[in-house]
């Protein structure tokens, strides 16, 4: 299903994947529903924290 994506994903990809807005997608990490890592200034999720986060859906 994920197989084409990156192990890490930017917020711009996570969007995509899961086709939501920015404001949604920034607001599943602020409420702790998904883990999201800040570096450097940039939103980095891991593919596999995505998949889960599907599954649970």
């Amino acid at each position: 299903m994920l197989d084409n994506i990156p192990d890490t994903l930017t917020l711009a990809e996570l969007q995509s994947v899961l086709q939501i807005g920015k404001n949604t997608a920034l607001r599943l990490v602020h409420n702790d529903i998904i883990t999201g890592h800040r570096i450097a200034g940039k939103w980095l999720f891991l593919k596999e924290d995505v998949v889960e986060f599907i599954k649970n859906s």
